[in-house]
């Protein structure tokens, strides 16, 4: 029995890595005829630092990012013929995407990894080492 590949979820979170995870997950969508969801999760406790700025003053802060994180990936999206769509949750990382992808069954979760050092992901995890431990579903790692 073969098991095609039509969902995909793929998280961003303005790094290059996600921009490899988006590019990854356009080339697998293509071959298998699939589709896939931008997801970007807006954290509750603030902005990630090398990713994007805090937002001003007086801005909406889940709008302000949003738009930063997909200022720096859209061009990936704009000449492919792979059918995508885009959502935007508040939360932790982690979490949101893990239901997400449980409660809209997705095939695969495609996921850039951030490179965080043996150190820093035994003090503090990473979101791609939660996915993948947690998911619903397969997950691929990006490097």
């Amino acid at each position: 029995m073969e098991r095609l590949i039509t969902k995909i979820l793929v998280p961003v979170d303005g790094s290059p890595s996600s921009r490899k995870a988006i590019e990854m997950a356009l080339a697998l969508a293509g071959k298998s005829g699939g589709k896939i969801t931008i997801l970007e999760v807006i954290e509750e406790f603030g902005p990630l630092p090398g990713y994007y700025e805090a937002a001003p003053v007086g801005v909406n802060r889940v709008k302000w990012i949003e738009e930063q994180r997909f200022d720096k990936i859209h061009d990936a999206l704009e000449s492919t013929s792979v059918p995508w769509d885009r959502r935007v949750l508040e939360g932790y990382p982690a979490e949101q995407i893990c239901d997400l992808a449980g409660k809209e069954k997705y095939d695969l979760i495609v996921i850039g990894s951030r490179g965080l050092s043996l150190l820093g992901r035994f003090l503090i995890g990473s979101v791609s080492d939660r996915v993948v431990h947690h998911a619903p579903c397969s997950v691929l790692v990006v490097k």
